[in-house]
């Protein structure tokens, strides 16, 4: 048996095909806090910080740094970011000079220095009826 929790997250009602995400979040930290999972759809909903869709997931369900979900969706493009919500809040915390004081990540996105990527860095299509494996790798500073 593999080492890891599957948790399946219906995103919409009376989805048609069968549009699956694996998403792999991995690097987590610690066992502090949550994990904020987030879905855009476009660049106005993710600068406005305006979510399609959302879930927390409590950390107890991270099995060696790692938490794999499956996330249904309809057709369409998409962006998934991940924040280790270390203290709980449900909001990214910074430091000084705006850097994150608590882990993020984006779906098949390596962040490189600190600045915010843009929705099209991170942004995937899922087609009909098709499964998608996407990773997150968290980052911390």
């Amino acid at each position: 048996m593999k080492n890891y929790l599957a948790i399946i997250l219906l995103v919409i009602s009376g989805i048609a095909g069968g549009q699956v995400l694996n998403v792999n979040i991995i690097n987590i930290r610690d066992l502090k806090g949550q994990i904020c999972v987030a879905i855009f759809r476009n660049q106005s909903e993710f600068a406005s910080e305006k979510t399609y869709w959302e879930t927390n997931c409590p950390k107890y369900k991270v099995i060696g740094h790692e938490l794999k979900l499956k996330i249904l969706l309809r057709p369409g493009k998409y962006g998934l970011s991940v924040l280790d919500d270390e203290n709980g809040t449900g909001r990214m915390e910074y430091r000084l000079f705006g850097i994150p004081n608590e882990g993020f990540g984006f779906a098949n996105y390596i962040q490189h220095g600190i600045h915010k990527p843009t929705f099209e860095d991170f942004s995937f299509m899922v087609s009909e009826n098709e499964t998608k494996n996407l990773t997150v790798r968290m980052k911390y500073f």
